[in-house]
């Protein structure tokens, strides 16, 4: 399983320059003058068995003018860290490649904005993109505060991901958080005016439902930004919605069930959260969650009947954030805010007891939304689709410019597939030395290697495509490559994993299209053979054709045998791929 850990860090201008208009906003993001908690975390990547994966750095900085700088902090990061694992640094600069390429082929202006990396749910989903642009099967979302403390933290993740429990499919998995002091909970401490806001305890009663008990693994109503493990599937489906401001995490674990996907938790799944003090005042706190909660409610209570679409309420998510997406938030919203403001004032803070009191002003006429939320998040995943289409058509240019990104990067080759200059002496050597081509005699291998071309594909290149007319027959000489289908509900289904002595595109048929998508997993050497020039060697040369015909067919049934049984397992559906 091709696996993908995304950590995103922010980056903000010094305490020194301060914040200027038109800069991002973010809980606490590291002043670029100071070294953060970045390398804290990624030396404790050290202590993971499982390394088997590759890491992307997704910067963000609150402005676009601090990316340089960002990025040159953290190569030097990764040069003192030293870990040995295939590492990407994404900045701004990168991602406006992508839109220039975008732009280029007339994209639609409301995809190319989903490009960008600005704002919590924006970041996110530029995290499940550059997963995406790797060839992920899961993406693990982390982030910059966490320290790993398990060191079977990546076979924990990929236990249980894009697998069946209870009937239903795994298509996300969240991990937990644990505090300074071990434990789950979040460290606050309560105060008089949550009364009416408990959002800590009801949070509290959440966790030790999900966490606190058994059995391991089980259906959450909540997630964990930071400890999330999103498959493939669900990924392509489902983006984060950049107009939830806070609280992504839940947001996105709302929209994946609403599309009949599935979000379990795993016990064993545990991350260290040291977050930064926060800095912010206790009523600017309360405005997000107001704006968050009265967003995703507008959300649930606008849904309409849909094809594929599974309708929740707010009870699906009971206890936590459920209780807090009920038709009681507002009278919540209105007293929890009387009684802060009222804390304020015992304390001398006028104005603190003020920003409190607009706040329930801000709660009628600004936070609800003006909009249709459900149908604005219906064409936000169609644009999400496209993006994702464009990527997959235009997929050698974008992961070159995602390769240039790699730590340490040196130039090894264009990512292009090319032919191999080989003489026919050279091939027929080549074609000897394959079990393959065993059974037949040295003059017919000859006569093969006139027509056969040696052709190199990058990894993650693709060598055909859906929908494409196969023209010629292929045999893996080196290299591991991936058969790959959509099926009706737009899931990635991987078919076969084919090596060395593998072949496909064996129908002669000049009118046969492919149903599957066939992709490089790895750097790969592939004998080609036009179909053209094999039928008129058949003709020419009858019994060579007729040995060639039944060594095809000895190993054809249950090629398709196997595809199709796989394809059916997978994909839930009794169709076959041919």
């Amino acid at each position: 399983m091709r696996r993908v850990m995304v950590i995103p860090v922010y980056y903000s201008r010094s305490k020194s320059e301060g914040h200027q208009d038109g800069d991002s906003v973010y809980d606490h993001p590291t002043p670029i003058d100071e070294d953060g908690t970045l390398k804290r975390t990624l030396e404790s990547i050290r202590i993971i068995k499982n390394q088997d994966f590759q890491l992307v750095i997704l910067v963000s900085p609150t402005s676009e003018e601090l990316t340089d700088r960002a990025k040159e902090k953290v190569n030097k990061i990764l040069s003192e860290v030293n870990l040995d694992i295939q590492t990407f640094i994404f900045t701004p600069a990168e991602l406006e490649k992508i839109k220039a390429l975008a732009a280029e082929q007339d994209v639609d202006q409301s995809v190319i904005k989903l490009m960008n990396i600005r704002g919590y749910a924006n970041v996110r989903n530029m995290c499940i993109y550059t997963a995406y642009i790797l060839g992920a099967e899961m993406a693990m979302l982390i982030d910059d505060d966490e320290l790993f403390e398990k060191e079977d933290f990546v076979d924990l993740a990929s236990q249980y991901i894009g697998g069946r429990l209870y009937g239903k499919t795994i298509d996300g998995v969240a991990g937990y958080y644990l505090n300074k002091y071990g434990n789950y909970y979040d460290d606050v401490d309560i105060e008089p005016w949550m009364t009416y806001w408990d959002r800590f305890g009801f949070k509290g009663k959440a966790f030790d439902k999900i966490i606190g008990q058994e059995p391991r693994i089980k259906l959450t109503p909540f997630a964990f930004g930071g400890a999330m493990i999103i498959h493939r599937n669900l990924f392509k489906t489902v983006p984060f919605d950049p107009n939830v401001t806070r609280g992504e995490d839940i947001d996105y674990l709302i929209n994946a069930k609403m599309f009949g996907f599935h979000f379990f938790l795993d016990r064993e799944l545990s991350i260290k959260h040291l977050p930064p003090k926060k800095t912010h005042p206790v009523w600017k706190r309360f405005r997000e969650d107001i704006y968050r909660f009265l967003y995703e409610k507008a959300k649930i209570d606008s849904q309409r009947d849909l094809p594929n679409m599974n309708k929740v309420t707010s009870h699906d998510f009971d206890p936590y954030p459920g209780n807090f997406l009920t038709n009681e938030l507002e009278d919540m919203i209105f007293k929890a805010n009387i009684m802060l403001a009222m804390d304020y004032l015992s304390n001398g803070d006028i104005e603190s007891a003020k920003e409190t009191m607009n706040n329930i002003y801000l709660s009628k006429y600004d936070a609800m939304p003006k909009f249709n939320v459900f149908d604005a998040f219906i064409e936000l995943q169609k644009d999400w689709k496209s993006l994702l289409s464009f990527t997959k058509q235009y997929m050698i240019d974008i992961r070159a410019i995602m390769d240039m990104a790699e730590f340490g990067y040196v130039k090894k080759y264009d990512k292009k597939s090319e032919l191999v200059s080989m003489s026919r002496d050279e091939m027929e050597t080549l074609l000897k030395s394959m079990d393959f081509f065993k059974n037949l005699e040295d003059d017919e291998i000859n006569t093969l290697a006139a027509i056969a071309k040696m052709k190199e594909y990058p990894e993650n290149t693709f060598i055909g495509k859906s929908n494409e007319k196969v023209v010629r027959m292929r045999i893996i000489y080196k290299g591991v490559v991936r058969i790959q289908k959509e099926t009706l509900s737009g899931d990635s289904v991987d078919l076969a994993i084919l090596e060395k002595g593998d072949y496909f595109g064996e129908s002669f048929d000049k009118n046969f299209t492919s149903y599957v998508d066939i992709i490089a997993e790895e750097d790969c050497e592939l004998i080609e053979i036009e179909h053209a020039d094999l039928v008129s060697l058949i003709e020419s040369q009858p019994m060579l054709g007729i040995r060639i015909l039944q060594m095809l067919n000895a190993k054809l049934s249950l090629k398709l045998k196997t595809l199709n049984e796989r394809y059916t397992l997978l994909s839930d559906r009794g169709s076959s791929i041919y």
